[in-house]
């Protein structure tokens, strides 16, 4: 069964707009971080991030351009084109390894910092400890001496003291430790746990598979935009002859088509002739123009009673022309 391709509507290419302009976004802030920190200077910076958005536009334009090669059946057009390509995703992917790296190098930094941070809690906690278990000592020395009045209320009170700073001190552990590790940390982490890797190769494997996905997911989106907006052109295209037709019928009896091109009479005699298959795809070869011109000049060979369409919409060439 024969399925007839229609456009997309508003809300789909609101929805693919929306995502492939996202997606763009993300790999060109990804490969800034990454630019933006080889230099510390203003100047070099803004180097560093205009080649980087260079990098980044020309190669989502070059992969919308592979596209428009390959509709043009320009085969060597388009392997350049996907070369070139190929160069510049190289680049963006590693400059978007390196700046998530980064980004997830500081957080890894924040999180160290933060379980520094509770293990001084920790170690402060233990010292009083200490100091309470001398102070108890202490306080067993003068009941033994049975001087219970003179130094073990003085004890207590001291112990009474240590006790409430050990409160305060694990309250604010804890209250640090709630925010102490990132989701991505924790989730790194329990990857290294499981695979049994170290937590450096974990790292690299994560921003290496999001930068490679992010990088192919834009690319997917924009050549389904390339794609629309050719079978779009293409559309208008069709309807241009018969727009022109309904036209001229008001104004003459016989209908206004556009001029044939010279190599029309070359391709009905070699129609005629047998050396070319009533075909779109066997035209659109010869000639080596796209399939969307092959459909004026089958228009106009249905026109000329050249060709007829049969029950399986397929050409063949009329019997007059056979006889001929």
């Amino acid at each position: 069964m024969h399925y007839q391709r229609l456009p997309k509507g508003h809300f789909a290419l609101s929805v693919v707009y929306l995502i492939t302009g996202a997606s763009i976004a993300a790999s060109m802030v990804f490969s800034l971080l990454l630019f933006l920190s080889l230099e510390q200077g203003l100047l070099m910076k803004l180097m560093f991030g205009g080649l980087a958005l260079v990098f980044e536009v020309g190669k989502f334009y070059i992969w919308y351009e592979m596209g428009e090669r390959v509709s043009r059946r320009d085969s060597i057009g388009a392997a350049k084109a996907l070369c070139f390509y190929a160069v510049l995703a190289g680049l963006s992917i590693a400059g978007s390894v390196g700046g998530i790296n980064a980004a997830t190098n500081t957080l890894m930094e924040s999180d160290a910092a933060k379980a520094a941070e509770v293990q001084s809690y920790t170690d402060k906690i233990v010292g009083l400890e200490r100091e309470i278990e001398i102070n108890e000592q202490a306080a067993q020395a003068y009941i033994d001496m049975k001087r219970i009045a003179n130094g073990m209320t003085a004890m207590l009170a001291r112990n009474a003291e240590l006790r409430a700073r050990q409160d305060e001190l694990r309250r604010e552990r804890d209250q640090v430790a709630i925010t102490s590790q990132s989701s991505l940390m924790g989730l790194m982490t329990s990857l290294a746990d499981g695979l049994g890797w170290p937590l450096s190769r974990v790292q690299f494997g994560i921003v290496a598979a999001l930068s490679i996905l992010l990088d192919f997911f834009a690319a997917f989106f924009i050549a389904l935009l390339g794609d629309e907006i050719r079978f779009r052109r293409s559309q208008k295209k069709q309807a241009l002859p018969a727009t022109a037709e309904a036209d001229s019928e008001q104004e003459t009896a016989e209908p206004l088509l556009p001029v044939r091109p010279d190599y029309y009479h070359e391709v009905v005699n070699k129609l005629r002739t047998g050396e070319l298959r009533c075909a779109k795809g066997a035209v659109s070869r010869m000639l080596e123009k796209p399939l969307e011109e092959v459909e004026d000049i089958f228009h106009w060979l249905l026109q000329d009673g050249v060709v007829y369409r049969k029950p399986n919409r397929h050409f063949a060439l009329s019997q007059k022309t056979d006889q001929s």
